[in-house]
């Protein structure tokens, strides 16, 4: 890469730039994470989390690449699982479903439109 290109995202800067939010927001979903695991508190931020990165992703895959891959998606899944296997009971009885079903939406979006766009 170089200064410049014919897109923002064609230079070093722009691609650090990038990367640099990218890493701030999987840093801080995984810290999330562990506190809404730990105290069984009842939100989702950690689906709000991996949307932002997928949305960076389809417009920046090489970006998301350097920091987020399959490792920390799997990771992040598997958070879910316990959070919500965790406070499935605290979460009002209407939304229970909706918010599993959405989560796994997300799964399967991210999945389709960057890990397997990323290796394919």
């Amino acid at each position: 890469m170089s200064y410049w290109g014919k897109n923002a995202i064609d230079n070093d800067f722009a691609f650090d730039g990038i990367g640099s939010y990218i890493y701030f927001i999987k840093e801080r979903m995984f810290e999330e994470m562990d506190a809404v695991i730990e105290k069984s508190h009842p939100e989702q931020s950690m689906i709000a989390s991996l949307q932002c990165i997928r949305l960076l992703a389809e417009e920046f895959p090489k970006c998301v690449s350097v920091s987020f891959g399959r490792s920390e998606f799997e990771e992040t899944k598997a958070a879910f699982e316990k959070w919500y296997d965790a406070v499935y009971k605290k979460i009002p009885a209407k939304y229970r479903e909706a918010v599993l079903e959405a989560a796994n939406t997300e799964f399967a979006l991210f999945e389709e439109r960057v890990l397997i766009k990323k290796n394919g």
